[in-house]
């Protein structure tokens, strides 16, 4: 691994200037005065030898909203990934949430000799092409309906969702009985080696597949697949592309129609990862007006501003993370609108979770995934 004087020039860590925008910003600070993304910039290059020490480099959410505000464009997400893999390989082990069970069905996929039924919840008419070169990535949405079953959330209905619209833009496509987790979570966490155990499997069930160019819905799946994978795999060459980057879905989806059951005022929550790591806006939001009679309504912080959805990755999600969502739910429902959506799994269960676990003022708001939503109104135009 790097040494650290590495890492702080790979991402310009040394010309942190001190002015404090990134903490003034910072979702995470704004509720726990001990946490400074700065302060860890400055300990790093004044006190290498007690940085991996600091608790406070576990407290980062990874919004990026830090890097969107820097002068000097600091990659502060990636020089904390790079502090906690070396705290752990010091020793340290992270507090995880949900009794680490996330994390441990990441590992088991990461071994060769787990044999999964990935496919049982795939409905039969979505048109799923076994021999095609194309490949839809589904990632951990089966995992996540057995686990987060108590608090209602069915993140395959996205999935099913983003399924259909592909069928219904004539997109030939697979679906990989033995694909593992992307391994983001694993690397944000810091733990490199099982990120590079799913990757190298990955690469395996691609290349035996013969899959030229990967779908995508999940935004850290995105991110993870068309970043990380090239800079961590050198034979890594799959085209990565995300879902509302296909022009033929556009084209599908101002052929939807208005649902009874779909609400008439929505708000749309923007990921972290498809809004500030790769600043699309504007695709998710063009396809939900496309819904005849869906009326979208913006939140106090949209877009570059939109407030993260509170948790890292499965670990450490407590009082201060719980505030920052609530602060999300907040801005939802003083829009007043029905339904609040998103383009992510995650984002959907941490909001949820704190929705059932909080009182506020959006607890009526019901949160839903957007090709669940496009989906249901395609359908309802078909019908008719």
């Amino acid at each position: 691994m790097a040494e650290l004087k590495d890492i702080i020039r790979q991402t310009k860590a040394q010309f942190c200037l001190d002015c404090g925008k990134c903490t003034a910003v910072c979702p995470v600070s704004r509720f726990d005065a001990k946490f400074s993304p700065r302060l860890i910039v400055r300990k790093a290059l004044r006190h290498p030898d007690k940085i991996y020490a600091d608790e406070n480099i576990w407290s980062c959410i990874g919004c990026n909203m830090c890097t969107v505000r820097c002068n000097y464009n600091v990659s502060y997400v990636d020089f904390i990934r790079y502090l906690r893999m070396k705290s752990r390989e010091n020793g340290t082990e992270p507090v995880f949430s949900h009794a680490g069970v996330p994390e441990s069905f990441m590992h088991l996929m990461a071994k060769k000799e787990t044999k999964q039924n990935r496919l049982g919840w795939i409905p039969d008419d979505v048109g799923i092409d076994d021999s095609s070169s194309t490949a839809f990535f589904v990632g951990c949405a089966p995992y996540f309906d057995a686990i987060f079953q108590d608090i209602g959330v069915r993140a395959t209905e996205g999935s099913i969702g983003a399924l259909r619209l592909l069928k219904a833009a004539g997109i030939s496509y697979n679906v990989l009985a033995d694909e593992r987790c992307c391994g983001h979570d694993l690397i944000l966490s810091g733990d490199l080696n099982g990120f590079l155990d799913l990757g190298h499997a990955n690469l395996e069930e691609f290349a035996k597949r013969g899959i030229k160019k990967i779908i995508v819905s999940c935004p850290e799946c995105y991110y993870t697949l068309k970043v990380d994978y090239p800079r961590y795999f050198n034979d890594w060459n799959v085209e990565v592309c995300h879902i509302t980057e296909v022009p033929e879905i556009s084209q599908v989806s101002r052929h939807t129609a208005a649902d009874g059951s779909v609400k008439r005022k929505v708000t749309y929550h923007d990921s972290c990862k498809l809004g500030r790591y790769f600043k699309m806006y504007d695709g998710p939001r063009n396809l939900l007006n496309s819904i005849a009679g869906v009326e979208l309504v913006e939140m106090e912080n949209n877009r570059e501003n939109a407030v993260c959805c509170g948790a890292s990755p499965w670990m450490y999600c407590g009082s201060i993370n719980k505030q920052v969502q609530d602060e999300r739910l907040r801005q939802a429902g003083s829009t007043g609108a029905e339904l609040m959506v998103t383009s992510c799994p995650k984002c959907q269960i941490h909001l949820t979770c704190a929705q059932k676990s909080h009182n506020n003022a959006a607890e009526e708001i019901k949160i839903v995934d957007m090709y669940h939503l496009l989906s249901k109104s395609l359908a309802r135009k078909e019908k008719d």
